[in-house]
């Protein structure tokens, strides 16, 4: 499945690694298309073998030592040009030699120094730190518009990303807008939001945002006097606020024109509108509809959550040019709540909302679950790829390509598409299409990895383990095992600290994890280092 040891290069320290692939012949249960160092293989030799016998050995198939690791295995090296998946086969015969793996290759990941991250099981779940490789918001200037019962402009990883925008509070009756600086929330909802899509990230603090690098701006269409902290949520009395907790078609519209006054304006850049509302068991409205068809044209790309009723897609979800977001758990299920119909599965997809931890007011943090919040995880993504592609011109489109990279990098989750839409969203993917403009050639598509790979303990806080396409479904339970096949850990979720069952970080070395999905299980290997 791969080298259990980071092997020593035999080149000089300036020189280049060089690398190829590997095919399944040649190593039983390995994937196609591994991509392995040239001229390197790490073997594991029998006891009381001495250096001078592997030596020989190695000599006399045109091999050399280039490490001796001091625990069983060494690193032998060839210069002659030989493939390895040749070599390997010469080298495995050989007296005193166990076994022979190929050397891996080990790519460097983005993962943020954010101090909840590792807590943030959705965004490994959604493949974010392979995309943000490709991506992370800061290639050409993107602003989301968060229009919804307005940001809390004090919260310390939103602050930075409100200071170059304006943001406005929109009458429910009137539309009349004025400015809102710092913004001010009518309740807690639209803060939760804007951190799942665009906390300040890589700062050491808190949380981190799909986007990086997007600015955000509050339309705030709720007004205070009707919202309790959480906008008359189910579980809190707002029955002498006449529960009115919500938002006007009049309020949106205006919210939208507004987006579509400063799209292209050298403070914003491109917008990307985030509606995490919903109507349930109503038509889009036609004039909400007229105004997004401006917006369409303008190349505004919006996204909007589906519902949380279980039943047909909310307005404005179910408007033409929408992006509707529907949400899975922790394990890729779909919610129970989450809304589906004809419009997810044409324009939708669905992302993680279940128990997201993202910013709250008074500085602090909480969990929030929804479609809210898939939708803002599908604002991020569509951020970075509106970043990633650089437009020179905007149009519809500009919406249209966004809205087909989004759901051309899904991954389905065994789900009909009135429920799934696309499937789930996975930006690494997505951002690879967008980059590449192919998915072909990815190893975590064939089989599954882990990275940061070395996984060193004292530089990260931990690893994520890919889901490759093949297994993408439900259900999604992750075994660590020693080499001696001990189990460390099991994790429901592909992330993992770095800790056994007891809690105790593991000791460096060599491990396996076993990927089970409804879909099938495959295995892979990491190193951990302390």
């Amino acid at each position: 499945m791969g080298a259990v040891l980071v092997a020593a290069l035999i080149a000089a320290p300036a020189s280049a690694l060089q690398v190829e692939t590997l095919g399944s012949t040649r190593i039983s249960g390995l994937q196609p298309l591994m991509v392995v160092a040239s001229g390197q293989a790490s073997i594991h030799i029998a006891s009381g073998t001495t250096t001078a016998q592997i030596a020989t050995a190695l000599a006399s198939a045109g091999a050399f030592l280039a490490s001796d690791f001091g625990n069983g295995w060494i690193s032998a090296g060839w210069s002659d040009g030989s493939p390895v998946a040749t070599k390997l086969d010469a080298l495995k015969s050989l007296p005193g030699v166990l076994s022979v793996e190929p050397s891996a290759v080990y790519r460097a990941n983005r993962v943020p120094n954010d101090s909840l991250f590792s807590s943030q099981y959705a965004l490994a779940q959604v493949s974010a730190p392979a995309g943000w490789e490709f991506e992370v918001g800061a290639t050409s200037r993107v602003t989301i518009a968060v229009v919804d019962a307005g940001i809390d402009g004090t919260q310390p990883d939103l602050t930075a990303k409100l200071t170059n925008t304006t943001s406005q509070i929109f009458d429910q009756t009137t539309g009349a807008a004025s400015n809102n600086n710092p913004p001010t929330p009518a309740c807690n909802h639209a803060t939760h939001v804007a951190g799942v899509a665009a906390a300040s990230t890589d700062n050491t603090t808190q949380v981190a945002g799909m986007s990086w690098g997007a600015q955000l701006v509050s339309y705030k269409v709720f007004a205070d006097a009707s919202c309790d902290v959480s906008c008359c949520s189910a579980t809190h009395d707002c029955s002498q606020l006449g529960n009115t907790c919500g938002a006007s078609d009049i309020a949106i519209v205006h919210a939208l024109q507004a987006a579509e006054a400063v799209q292209n304006h050298a403070a914003y850049g491109y917008m990307v509108v985030n509606m995490s509302l919903g109507a349930s068991a109503t038509p889009c409205p036609g004039a909400v509809q007229a105004e997004i068809n401006n917006a369409y044209n303008a190349g505004i790309v919006i996204v909007a959550a589906a519902g949380n009723d279980g039943g047909s897609v909310n307005s404005p979800g179910n408007c033409n040019h929408v992006i509707p977001m529907g949400a899975t758990d922790n394990t890729s299920q779909i919610a129970s709540f989450s809304s589906r119909g004809a419009e997810l599965a044409n324009n939708g997809l669905v992302a993680p909302g279940v128990s997201l931890l993202t910013t709250d007011l008074n500085g602090g943090t909480a969990s929030a679950t929804g479609t809210s919040f898939s939708s803002p995880m599908g604002a991020g993504l569509a951020a970075l790829i509106v970043s990633a592609k650089a437009p020179t011109t905007t149009d519809h489109n500009l919406v249209d390509s966004v809205q087909s990279l989004m759901r051309g990098g899904a991954q389905s989750v065994g789900q009909p598409s009135t429920v799934q839409g696309a499937g789930q969203m996975n930006v690494f993917r997505s951002l690879r299409l967008t980059t590449k403009g192919t998915l072909a050639g990815f190893d975590g598509d064939q089989k599954p990895i882990a990275f940061p790979n070395p996984f060193r303990l004292s530089q990260g806080t931990s690893v994520n383990i890919s889901i490759p396409t093949n297994l993408a479904g439900s259900g999604t339970d992750i075994k660590i095992y020693t080499l001696t096949g001990r189990i460390v850990r099991e994790l429901t979720t592909p992330v993992w600290d770095g800790k056994n069952a007891d809690g105790h970080f593991v000791a460096s070395g060599s491990y396996m994890f076993v990927v089970k999905t409804s879909a099938g299980s495959s295995s892979g290997r990491m190193a951990v280092i302390r």
